[in-house]
C-alpha cells in the first residue's frame, strides 16, 4: 500500500535522471469505469510551473521518486485543466470532510491510501480518517504505530469539497447514487442545506419525497423551503395524499428557521446542560 502523504512532494525525474520538479497532486476520474485509478499528475518544477503529467508517461514509482519519459503540460489555470468529473486528491479530498455512507458518520480524511495495480498504475482504495494518520504525518512514528487504523473505502463515502461534491452528484458510479432513501436521509442529514437540496435534486422527486419524509420534520422542512417553489411543489406532488397534505401545511407556517440555514453537524456532539464554557 502507498500514502498520498508520502509520494507528494515525490521527486520526478526525467530519462537522464535530472529532477524536474515535485509531485504536489494526483488527479482520478470517479467518471471512468476504473473511476479510481489515477489519471494525472501535477508536478511543480523549478521555474516555479506548475506541469501535468499523464500516467501514460509514467515509468517508475519508487522510494527514489517518480521517473517519467515526456514533457508535461504546462498548467495556467487548474480548475480550466481538469476534465468532467476528475477530482484533485490532495485538493479536493486531503483534510476535507467526507460522509462514510456505510458507517453514517462524518469524518475528516488524514490520509489516501493506495494500492499498485498489476499493470503498474496506482488506484485509490480508501481514505484513513484515523488519528493515527495525522500523527503519523507529524513525524511522529512510534505513537502511530500504536493507534488504531480506520479507514473508509473510496466506494463507501461522500465527499463534502465543492469539487468533490459536485462531481459525484455528477458521477453515476459514485456513492450517492447507489443509497436508497433511508441511507440518503443519513447522508442528508450530516451535510449542510444547500449540499443536501443538491443531493435530492440529483436523485429525482420521487426518491426526494421518501428522503424528506425520512428526515423528520425538522431537517425535512429546512430542505423543502431551501428549494426553488417550483422543486419544492415537485417533491410534495410526489408523496403519497395524506403526506403531502401534511407537509403543505408545515409549509404553510410562517418561517420560523431563519437564521439557520444549515443542518447540525453530528461531528460535534450537542453540549449536555450545564456543561457549557
Amino acid at each position: 500500500m502507498l500514502l498520498l502523504s508520502r509520494i507528494l512532494g515525490m521527486a520526478v525525474r526525467g530519462l537522464r535522471q535530472e529532477v524536474l520538479g515535485r509531485v504536489t497532486d494526483m488527479t482520478v476520474n470517479i467518471g471512468h469505469r476504473d473511476a479510481a485509478v489515477v489519471d494525472r499528475l501535477l508536478v511543480h518544477v523549478a521555474d516555479g510551473r506548475d506541469l501535468l503529467f499523464y500516467w501514460a508517461a509514467v515509468e517508475h514509482v519508487g522510494l527514489d521518486g517518480i521517473r517519467v519519459a515526456s514533457d508535461g503540460v504546462p498548467v495556467a489555470s487548474m480548475n480550466a485543466h481538469l476534465v468532467d468529473q476528475e477530482l484533485l486528491l490532495h485538493r479536493d479530498v486531503l483534510d476535507t470532510q467526507i460522509v462514510d455512507v456505510a458507517g453514517q458518520r462524518v469524518a475528516r480524511v488524514a490520509d489516501v491510501v493506495l494500492a499498485r495495480r498489476r499493470d503498474g498504475r496506482l488506484e485509490v482504495v480508501a481514505v484513513d480518517v484515523g488519528f493515527g494518520a495525522v500523527l503519523r504525518r507529524l513525524g511522529l512514528q512510534r505513537l502511530a504505530a500504536r493507534a488504531n487504523g480506520d479507514a473508509v473505502a473510496w466506494t463507501d463515502l461522500h465527499l463534502t469539497s465543492a469539487r468533490g461534491h459536485a462531481v459525484q452528484l455528477a458521477a453515476p458510479r459514485s456513492a450517492v447514487h447507489r443509497l436508497d432513501p433511508r441511507g440518503l436521509a443519513g447522508l442528508v442529514s450530516r451535510l449542510n442545506v444547500t449540499a443536501a437540496v443538491d443531493v435530492l435534486e440529483a436523485r429525482g422527486h420521487d426518491v426526494a419525497a421518501d428522503v424528506v419524509e425520512l428526515s423528520g420534520l425538522v431537517v425535512g422542512e429546512r430542505m423543502l423551503r431551501a428549494m426553488a417553489d417550483a422543486n419544492a411543489a415537485e417533491v410534495v406532488a410526489s408523496m403519497p395524499a395524506e403526506q403531502a397534505s401534511r407537509w403543505h401545511h408545515v409549509l404553510a407556517r410562517p418561517r420560523l428557521l431563519r437564521g439557520r440555514p444549515v443542518l447540525r453537524s453530528h461531528l460535534w456532539p450537542r453540549r449536555r446542560p450545564g456543561h457549557e464554557t
